[in-house]
């Protein structure tokens, strides 16, 4: 098995802004420091993160200092960004074969399906869609996160 994993951004939020699953979230990269493995991702995860940190700001969930800190947390987990040639072209086809309404989440499947390792999500709604032809896809609130990586 390869020593990479992909992490979307729903993912790595998780470990800086509590969510239901952050508790799992930090233990499963807890895992992947153990056993070697190194989190990749396609350069828009960091637009997505500061993104979805900035919603709650505006939501009123958290303060501008607190969201300061959350992307420092999220940015401080070393995720390796990963921009490879035809990143963007299986990603298109991706979304085509899978009726996605956007390419955003394509990205990380293409990058996962590119270096043959899961990809973890919080994205239970991606999960559900792609799970019955991408088995690789895991979500984080899947009971199966022990000894998974």
């Amino acid at each position: 098995m390869t020593n990479f994993v992909v992490v979307d951004a729903s993912l790595a939020t998780m470990w800086a802004i509590p969510e239901p699953y952050t508790e799992y979230a930090l233990a499963l990269a807890t895992r992947w420091t153990q056993e070697g493995a190194r989190p990749i991702a396609p350069c828009l995860i960091l637009t997505e993160i500061t993104n979805a940190i900035y919603k709650r700001v505006l939501r009123q969930e958290i303060d501008t200092k607190t969201a300061q800190e959350a992307l420092r947390v999220v940015l401080g987990f070393d995720i390796e960004i990963r921009e490879e040639p035809g990143l963007h072209t299986r990603a298109l086809q991706l979304a085509y074969h899978l009726k996605m309404s956007t390419t955003y989440d394509a990205h990380y499947l293409a990058l996962a399906e590119q270096y043959r390792c899961n990809l973890w999500t919080g994205d239970k709604r991606l999960y559900h869609s792609v799970k019955k032809n991408l088995p690789w896809v895991k979500w984080i609130g899947s009971q199966l996160i022990v000894g998974s990586r």
